[in-house]
């Protein structure tokens, strides 16, 4: 039997029920968030593979996600997409909801306790190491995720030089990638609504054999061709708009570990900085 034609999909659907699945099943749920074409492309025994389950494991898995069997949820994410995107259905819920500002905190909190929990530590470390062997470091953020990259750069150039921002205001984004090199990696911000120059630029980035780290949420799709390491936070809002609390927790983590990765470098120019701000009077002593 078909799903209704108001039926959520199965991103939304994992993503809605991820608290409360089982360890094995939350394997197969990363698999599938990855991937948001897996169910598309791979057989169950395939994706079963991939996620180190039972076969049985994934057929109750796809029942538990409201699905008869994996062939209905396959011919499922084959039909197109009509209606109203997630973000409208998202405005039209809240519409009828009061905001309790007690439930927007505890679904932050959760936010950030899920995505630690999914973070593996050897993808943060080899994203740590990405940025500090880079010759120039380059921070990516369109729409949305322009106050992302700005946050990450605005951390990033106080422990190493030469940070580089895409897009800067006025200049042609062709032109400032032109000095791009195989010596270079680049940190790219991906949460919610991506756009075609973020995938463009990742592709051509990694074309031409620098190494990129993207930044995103759980129901992207990115693979090997765009990212090197692929790092995903949670982002549910409670409200009209996405949390972003995991992803700003994760750039500030990662700008830290970078810092001690350099080492002395990284504290010589934090303790320059710090000096010219106080030269400069910029910083105030005593109370605003």
């Amino acid at each position: 039997m078909p799903s209704p034609p108001d039926a959520p999909p199965l991103s939304e659907r994992i993503l809605a029920a991820y608290d409360d699945l089982t360890r094995s099943e939350r394997r197969l749920a990363d698999v599938l968030l990855a991937n948001g074409d897996a169910v598309v492309l791979y057989s169950a025994s395939d994706i079963s593979e991939r996620a180190q389950v039972s076969k049985a494991t994934t057929a109750r898995f796809f029942r538990h996600m409201g699905y008869p069997s994996f062939k209905t949820a396959q011919r499922e994410a084959r039909k197109p997409e009509p209606g109203p995107s997630p973000e409208t259905q998202r405005i039209g819920r809240f519409s009828t909801n009061r905001a309790e500002i007690g439930d927007h905190l505890a679904n932050d909190v959760q936010n950030l306790v899920r995505s630690v929990e999914q973070l593996r530590s050897d993808e943060i470390a080899l994203a740590v190491q990405t940025m500090a062997r880079a010759e120039k470091l380059w921070v990516v953020g369109f729409g949305d995720n322009y106050p992302l990259a700005h946050f990450a750069r605005a951390l990033l150039i106080r422990v190493k030089p030469d940070i580089r921002m895409v897009p800067i205001g006025g200049f042609s984004i062709p032109e400032e990638f032109a000095s791009i090199r195989s010596t270079d990696s680049m940190l790219a911000l991906g949460i919610g609504r991506r756009t075609r120059s973020l995938r463009s630029i990742m592709r051509s980035a990694t074309q031409v054999g620098a190494q990129v780290l993207l930044v995103t949420d759980q129901a992207a799709k990115a693979g090997p061709d765009v990212a090197k390491v692929t790092l995903r936070c949670r982002t549910k809002g409670s409200g009209v708009f996405d949390s972003v609390v995991a992803p700003v927790s994760l750039l500030t983590y990662l700008c830290s570990a970078l810092a001690l990765k350099i080492g002395q470098s990284a504290i010589e120019r934090l303790q320059f900085i710090d000096q010219i701000h106080q030269d400069w009077g910029e910083v105030l002593t005593g109370d605003i």
